[in-house]
């Protein structure tokens, strides 16, 4: 990826909102962020109104909306450095009647292969500019909205989908291929704006979406931070990009903030019902309801209805609506793009309230989270600015939990406990819990595929593996997350305290494993070493469990699991493994260093599919200078990896 683009100002600090709107010249590198296109052409195609990214038409929203679905089943997790962009996309321009999408060359014959697998009409006639110039690129005839592919010719395509129409789509994949209207406009926006995936691959290596059903609808989730860490959120708001970049189709619905934030209390049976929006607002923020607070809240309420009446920002109702962004304040790293809040629309605004003294509501929401003591020790610009932040995020989230109450499903109907009776403040709690729970729920569909058994890493649902496949190190690296990849500086860093807490190892003739009186235990040198880095382990009774590493058998165990060793590792663990009977971890480190250091290690490196042309030699290196001897590697380790080891 080019990296003379400029990132758009993240939306994620409310005391740094820009004093003046942004010119043509940064809105232009803002819709370049997202689009991936020459400048000049991102300036050439900013509407004179409208988005900066235009909506596209009922059917273009479906078309785009299916050539995604098809790419996702095709590449799943995939290295967008390793593709020459997300699926292979190098760039895109989105107009409202069209989109011209630009493919890598040595893509366009998996871009055949995905679009003829869900039934896509591949077939395709030469893309016309608007002077009516045959130019470079195909044109794709899909339910009467219009794709162009560039810089492919017709030739070209023909060629890429030679044997592609042939192909059938798997028969035991979900059929996501017509996505109902919602999740249409999610996936059409997030085509549209593919460039914003290189932010995810930045930070993750990989790219990985994936489509969930969950209570009868679908759902579009971020898996790209791996180790069951998904994310719900729609792209552009997981990364906190300006509103200018937001979709902005038509809300599903109108909303009344105050009767929604009412609604939300009422449903879960408080006594006596709930009347009064700004109080059920502060009580669903968990927040007292006082004079200041009620105050505030009434503001919040009334800046979340100028929202609702908008017609730009309705991305709020997106992927089971804004209670999305308030789980997000709470659990910040577990997001997969950009980990500091999203600051709602109308927070400038907001704050924007001669009425709403900050330092008094920042006092209170202090007092209610510290004591009065360390309240009353505050001293200097401390004493000011401590009380000012947290009022600030307090109003903040009064509008979030507004947002969250009008946007955000609710039960038809919650029995409550006959024993008991809410009050308003524990109704509210109850009406809180349950949104997030609800779409906390969404995630979890996706998790359960991803799913790992705490004790042995593997999957709960390993992939289905050909007995007689063969995978390479190549296809083993390419289908598994970065995390799950034991590469050469994993392996040296696990040794610098395995070799302290492990004395000796059973041979590959005993297992990976063995069984013992109280269960099952590693007992190999790669048995320990996967069990102290997170491998997935091998089980008793699998023909893996007394297959050397790098062999079929073993390497069909690690597919399975979407896991691999990086060739380095592999060699070294082969070695390592091979001393027949019980031999100290001393001297099986020994025998793979010294394989390490006997080995034709360009040759290994060739193997990596991460390796680049031009890539330094810097590893290659540090590996031929591996200690033999054990207790060296942890202050070697230091000395060649320093601070960061």
């Amino acid at each position: 990826m080019p990296d003379n683009f400029t990132a758009p100002p993240r939306r994620d600090d409310p005391f740094g909102f820009p004093d003046y709107p942004p010119g043509p010249s940064s809105l232009a590198a803002w819709r370049q962020w997202a689009t991936r296109e020459p400048y000049d052409t991102a300036r050439q195609e900013i509407p004179d109104t409208g988005p900066l990214i235009p909506e596209p038409s009922g059917p273009q929203a479906h078309a785009e909306a299916r050539v995604l679905t098809a790419l996702i089943c095709e590449y799943g997790m995939h290295r967008p450095k390793l593709t020459d962009g997300p699926y292979g996309i190098t760039s895109i321009t989105p107009r409202t009647e069209e989109l011209t999408i630009h493919v890598a060359d040595r893509e366009l014959g998996r871009w055949a292969r995905a679009l003829a697998a869900v039934g896509i009409d591949i077939r395709a006639e030469a893309a016309l500019q608007d002077a009516g110039a045959t130019t470079t690129g195909v044109t794709l005839a899909i339910d009467g909205a219009r794709i162009i592919l560039a810089p492919a010719t017709p030739a070209a395509w023909y060629d890429a989908t030679g044997s592609a129409a042939q192909r059938a789509a798997p028969l035991d994949s979900p059929d996501h291929t017509t996505p109902e209207d919602e999740l249409a406009t999610v996936l059409s926006a997030t085509l549209r704006r593919i460039g914003l995936l290189w932010d995810v691959a930045h930070r993750h290596s990989s790219v990985h979406l994936m489509l969930a059903e969950h209570s009868g609808k679908t759902y579009l989730l971020d898996a790209s931070a791996g180790r069951q860490i998904l994310s719900v959120i729609p792209l552009w708001q997981a990364l906190s990009m300006p509103l200018q970049l937001w979709p902005a189709g038509r809300a599903p619905r109108s909303a009344d903030a105050e009767a929604a934030v009412l609604a939300a209390v009422n449903v879960f049976r408080p006594e006596p019902t709930a009347t009064d929006p700004a109080e059920s607002l502060c009580h669903l923020v968990d927040l007292e309801a006082t004079a200041v607070t009620r105050r505030a809240a009434t503001h919040a309420l009334q800046i979340a209805q100028a929202v609702l009446d908008q017609p730009a920002p309705t991305s709020i109702w997106d992927a089971g609506g804004w209670i999305g962004t308030c789980r997000r304040s709470t659990a910040r790293g577990e997001y997969s793009t950009h980990e500091d809040r999203l600051v709602p629309p109308g927070t400038e605004r907001l704050l924007d309230a001669p009425g709403i003294d900050l330092l008094e509501l920042g006092t209170l929401a202090l007092r209610a989270n510290l004591s009065r003591r360390e309240v009353d020790e505050l001293r200097g610009l401390e004493k000011y600015q401590l009380p000012l932040w947290w009022g600030v995020d307090t109003l903040i989230e009064l509008l979030n939990w507004a947002l969250a109450a009008a946007t955000s499903p609710l039960p038809a109907d919650a029995k409550e406990h006959p024993t008991s009776h809410r009050t308003p403040q524990r109704a509210a709690e109850a009406a809180a819990s349950y949104m997030l729970a609800a779409h906390k729920a969404i995630e979890d569909v996706g998790a359960a595929e991803l799913q790992r058994e705490d004790d042995t890493w593997r999957l709960s649902k390993p992939d289905a593996v050909p007995a007689k496949s063969v995978p390479t190190i190549a296809d083993l690296i390419l289908a598994a997350h970065a995390y799950d990849v034991l590469d050469f500086r994993g392996l040296v860093e696990v040794l610098t305290y395995f070799s302290h807490r492990v004395y000796s190892t059973a041979g590959l003739a005993d297992g990976h494993r063995s069984l013992e009186d109280d269960g099952d235990f590693p007992n190999s040198y790669t048995g320990h070493i996967s069990t102290w880095y997170g491998q997935p382990c091998t089980l008793v009774g699998e023909e893996s469990n007394h297959a050397a590493v790098g062999s079929a058998a073993y390497r069909r165990h690690l597919a399975a699991h979407r896991a691999a060793f990086d060739p380095f590792v592999e060699c070294y663990l082969a070695a390592a493994d091979q001393l027949p009977g019980e031999h100290d971890v001393a001297e099986r480190h020994r025998a793979g260093a010294q394989a390490l250091r006997t080995a034709d290690l360009v040759a290994l490196w060739d193997l990596d599919p991460r390796r680049q042309p031009g890539d330094s030699d810097e590893l290659l290196n540090i590996v031929t200078t591996i200690p033999l001897e054990v207790h060296e590697v942890e202050s070697w380790v230091g000395d060649v990896f320093g601070d960061d080891a």
